[in-house]
Formats: structure tokens, sequence, C-alpha cells
């Protein structure tokens, strides 16, 4: 009798078990694209080497960057690029993403705003 009854135990977890269905949780908050990016140049005319590094979110078409720029023959950081766009995606293929810059000294010290519209289309 003990062995009938904890098979039917057995056999009831076993088939609950089999029967649940998984649920996926939800998040709270939005997926963020987060990543590191960085750019080495050498520019052969002036003889100079800078390296911009920084990060790069995104979440829904929207993009926002901070890109230090650090001049290896000055030894110090000499553009500070603040940045933000969004893509309109056209098709599966293209998109049209309009964006904004600001640039900024070591000292914080207003530069370059630059407005501009970039295109990319996948093959």
């Amino acid at each position: 009798m003990k062995k009938l009854i904890i098979g039917m135990v057995l056999a009831t977890s076993i088939s609950s078990v089999a029967m649940a269905e998984e649920k996926k949780v939800s998040s709270v908050l939005p997926k963020i694209d987060m990543s590191f990016v960085t750019d080495t140049e050498r520019n052969t005319t002036k003889e100079t080497t800078a390296t911009e590094f920084g990060i790069v979110a995104g979440v829904n078409g929207f993009a926002l960057s901070l890109l230090p720029s650090y001049s290896w023959t000055d030894q110090k950081v000499s553009d500070i690029e603040f940045a933000a766009g969004y893509s309109f995606r056209v098709n599966d293929s293209f998109a049209i993403v309009p964006y904004g810059e600001i640039h900024v000294d070591e000292n914080f010290n207003s530069g370059d705003k630059i407005i501009g519209v970039k295109t990319a289309y996948k093959f």
C-alpha cells in the first residue's frame, strides 16, 4: 500500500511539473544597449595621435554618447563630445539618423555645436 501511495504521489508531481508553464518575467526598465567604444587615429600630416573613447547607450532608436578624446601628443584630453541621435527606420534596410553634437574642451568651455543627418543601408 505504501508503494502505491508513493507511486501516485510521484506520478502526480511529475505530471504537474510537466504541465507547468514557464512564465517570462518582464523587465521594469527598458533594455538599454550599452557599449564602450574606442577609435585611435594617426594624423600623418600633423604627426599627431589621438584616441577617442567612451560610452554609447541606446534604447528604442535613441542613442546617447559621451566621447572624450585623448591627445597622445599633448598628453591631455583635448575634446569631449556629447552626442544624441534618433534612428528613423524607413524599412528593414534603410534608416535616417538626425543627430546633434556638443563639443567642449578639458575645462568644459563650449566648442563646436554640430547638427547633421546620417543614413544607413543594410545589404
